[in-house]
């Protein structure tokens, strides 16, 4: 395993652990919500807790989940539609309703760990949530699209199905009828006529909800009044939508100076043989979503601890994120226990030398590299705080870089990139990282 290049300008690591708790504490912090939304009328009982006892935080993993779901929504939203149709806001009746993609039908999506096969994948919750939507819209029927986050080795995929509703009326009535249930509870303060919700056993509010004894919720939408069917055309249009939406390398950021050989096979590739699949796209918007879902949660919940300075060198044009004035990177980990700090620059080598290289940039000697672990459970956060020496050396091997960048060196007299890497990588057969690592 090789160590970062900054690894000998180290002088200590030190673990912050007031930073760490106060990351912690954002990312629990929860916004209550004033009207009744069509998420409420879902599971009506939770929602009731959720307004009552915003002390109760959801669990790390939860809070979790939901950012990774609220992060891809964001970013697929916005790769294929565009600000006139994406995040649509409705209003029927008193109750409000966000819906995802909505030109001339409403797109509802979803994402999960995985797919099961067929009509199998569609959830009661899904089709009864895309139901009101179209009560709202006075639409008969909406599109599902399904995301699968492709984990546990499994690849990301994208299923798409056609839904039909034959009874607007009804749908109508009983969200009204929900509404009704909900609004009398939270005026009152008693949960006792809301029906069970299908988080039983499974639930941040199970100690106080009294769920078992509460009467079993009914579908939104009755089986008989619905038809779903897979649509092939639209993940197709949206595949393509996708395809047109990839990324292009246009200047140099900080990241192609931690894996400048990948860099240097982007600037000389033909743009046919490593073009992204949409299993590719995929995953890059289910990672960005989830950092920029993370992101504004930190934002918000720490107010005025965040901020970034842009820089500036030669065709280098990036921002520097500052968490209190200390040059801080945000990333994650699936490693399933805390990295030890003496094996960060092993463990971590690319994290490390971007820090340095955003530290050199800055003239400051310590950095702060923020990484989530998201297998672990509950504490999810560890901070590492480093010092480094010899900044002007760290600054000559930045611009070492990027001047074989910029001149379009051969990629083999650029440093290799780290040998996990080459597995998908599309330069994989002619880089070398994988053995050069």
């Amino acid at each position: 395993m090789t160590e970062a290049f900054s690894a000998k300008f180290i002088r200590v690591i030190d673990a912050n652990r007031s930073i760490k708790d106060e990351l912690a504490a954002a990312i629990q912090m929860q916004s209550t919500r004033r009207r009744i939304s069509v998420t409420d009328l879902i599971n009506p009982r939770k929602a009731f807790f959720s307004r009552t006892h915003p002390e109760v935080p959801p669990s790390a993993d939860r809070a979790q989940a939901m950012l990774a779901g609220t992060g891809f929504h964001n970013e697929f939203e916005h790769a294929v539609s565009t600000e006139e149709f994406a995040e649509q806001l409705v209003e029927y009746e008193g109750i409000v309703g966000k819906i995802d993609i909505y030109e001339d039908l409403p797109v509802e999506l979803k994402t999960t760990r995985s797919l099961r096969p067929g009509l199998e994948s569609i959830y009661t919750q899904y089709v009864d949530q895309l139901g009101a939507y179209a009560v709202m819209t006075g639409r008969m029927g909406g599109h599902l699209l399904l995301y699968g986050r492709g984990e546990f080795g499994r690849p990301p995929e994208l299923r798409a199905f056609q839904v039909e509703f034959k009874d607007l009326p009804g749908i109508g009535t009983e969200m009204l009828r929900r509404r009704d249930l909900l609004r009398h509870a939270l005026e009152t303060g008693d949960p006792t006529g809301l029906p069970r919700c299908m988080w039983l056993g499974r639930c941040e509010y199970q100690e106080l909800c009294g769920c078992e004894s509460a009467p079993e919720i009914g579908p939104l939408v009755g089986a008989s009044s619905v038809s779903i069917h897979p649509d092939e055309q639209l993940e197709t249009l949206f595949a393509g939508r996708l395809q047109m939406g990839k990324e292009q390398l246009s200047g140099f950021r900080f990241y192609h100076l931690a894996f400048p050989r990948k860099a240097a096979f982007g600037l000389l590739d033909d743009g046919d043989d490593a073009a992204p699949t949409t299993q590719d796209r995929l995953g890059q918007l289910n990672r960005r979503g989830f950092f920029r879902a993370l992101d504004d949660v930190l934002y918000r919940g720490m107010p005025g601890a965040f901020t970034s300075v842009p820089v500036r060198v030669g065709k280098l044009a990036d921002r520097v994120r500052l968490c209190r004035g200390v040059p801080t990177i945000l990333k994650s980990s699936k490693a399933r226990d805390f990295i030890e700090r003496k094996r960060l620059p092993a463990e971590r080598p690319w994290n490390v030398d971007t820090l340095a290289f955003q530290c050199a940039l800055l003239g400051a000697e310590t950095g702060r590299l923020v990484l989530y672990y998201e297998v672990i459970p509950e504490n999810k956060f560890m901070v590492y705080d480093v010092m480094f020496s010899d900044l002007p050396a760290v600054r000559a091997e930045l611009e070492r870089r990027l001047h074989l960048l910029e001149s379009g060196a051969p990629p083999a007299e650029l440093p290799a990139c780290p040998a996990w890497m080459a597995k998908n990588c599309p330069y994989r057969d002619r880089c070398g990282c994988g053995d050069a690592a």
